[in-house]
């Protein structure tokens, strides 16, 4: 049995009852967290300290490690003589054989450091393509891509979701080793096809931010009115005033209706009573939302710039579309036969590639090489 710490401060924000807000990362590894518990590995997860937590029963065997307390101290150098000291000697209390994050950022080498110096395996994961490429640097600066760097030369192994990712961080990192592991998903069999959904609503659902991209979604909205939308969502921490524009906008369509921010237990019963799942971003690395409804038997639609390892395209798990105008005649080219079909198919699908259960044994064997 091998021992895993889990470093990230939005995954604790799935495991409590009343849930919060938590982003595709930590919905990653949290199927990943669930996979080694089920095969009896020993899981921590160092968070932001919480006296309040109430945690669901099925996370009651993941043990809670208090990270720094993020207020304390001056700014910057607080990170010298507290922060990574607590660190160091969280890890070096637990000794767990290998350190997940979820997320490379210039935390990564404070953190691979500490590995390093206590002989503990440092796993980095890749989460998005545009944390690896030049979009970086329209929000990150040279000296964060510098640190990031480091954690990614200082890890034991690194972890890409796609294709595009495996390649530029083998290029980048030759001597590294580095894998491509899809996304794992929780299945619950529970959520049924049923006759309805041919003629229900689309779904929508994500932060409301740049990425995003609502000003498409805004577009494609518009042109199919006689569709209805529902969003699913809350908006970031920090909004764009693109961002802030089309949701305005989408607010005073009559086919469009916001539900808010939905917890987890409501996420799969959403999408699976929706036609389709409608994903308008400028870029992902592989969206845990595209899983969720296939996993539902809710078919994609998906840009060009968002289709991973084009397996929307070459597994025919729904539609690529241009653009807006490109989306409405293919949707409407859709018999409700051909339909039902392709609701089959994506649930085939996610079942076959993405169990956790199935995933997180091909990651512990590619561990087993580290």
């Amino acid at each position: 049995m091998a021992r895993f710490i889990f470093y990230d401060d939005k995954i604790v924000n799935i495991l409590l009852k009343e849930e919060k807000p938590s982003g595709g990362a930590a919905v990653q590894a949290y199927g990943w967290i669930q996979g080694l518990l089920a095969s009896t590995q020993d899981v921590y997860l160092l968070t932001t300290p919480n006296s309040e937590n109430n945690f669901k029963e099925e996370c009651l065997n993941i043990k809670i490690l208090p990270d720094y307390e993020p207020s304390k101290g001056i700014r910057w150098v607080r990170w010298v003589y507290y922060r990574i000291p607590h660190i160091y000697k969280a890890l070096r209390q637990v000794k767990p054989d290998y350190v997940y994050k979820g997320i490379p950022s210039w935390h990564s080498s404070i953190l691979a450091i500490i590995c390093h110096s206590l002989n503990i395996k440092f796993i980095q994961r890749v989460s998005n393509d545009f944390l690896i490429d030049d979009r970086f640097f329209t929000k990150y600066s040279r000296t964060h891509r510098l640190l990031q760097d480091i954690g990614f030369r200082l890890s034991s192994c690194i972890l890409c979701q796609n294709e595009y990712q495996f390649r530029i961080i083998k290029r980048k990192f030759p001597r590294k080793t580095v894998y491509k592991i899809s996304n794992p998903i929780v299945l619950n069999n529970s959520h049924t096809i049923n006759d309805t959904k041919y003629d229900s609503y689309i779904s929508w659902l994500g932060l409301f931010q740049y990425q995003k991209n609502l000003k498409l979604l805004y577009d494609i909205a518009s042109k199919l009115g006689n569709h209805t939308f529902l969003i699913a969502g809350k908006e970031a921490s920090q909004v764009d005033n693109e961002t802030m524009e089309y949701l305005e906008k989408l607010k005073e369509l009559p086919n469009v209706k916001f539900i808010g921010f939905l917890p987890r237990h409501e996420v799969l019963p959403f999408l699976s009573r929706s036609k389709f799942l409608l994903n308008t971003s400028h870029y992902e690395g592989f969206s845990n939302t595209f899983l969720e409804a296939m996993a539902t038997g809710t078919p994609i639609l998906t840009t060009e710039q968002v289709n991973p390892d084009s397996i929307i395209s070459d597994h025919d798990l729904g539609i690529v579309y241009k653009d807006a105008l490109h989306l409405s005649r293919q949707i409407e080219a859709i018999p409700r036969p051909v339909y039902e079909a392709l609701s089959k198919k994506v649930t085939d699908y996610v079942n076959q590639n993405h169990d956790h259960r199935l995933l997180t044994n091909s990651l512990l064997d590619i561990l087993k090489t580290v």
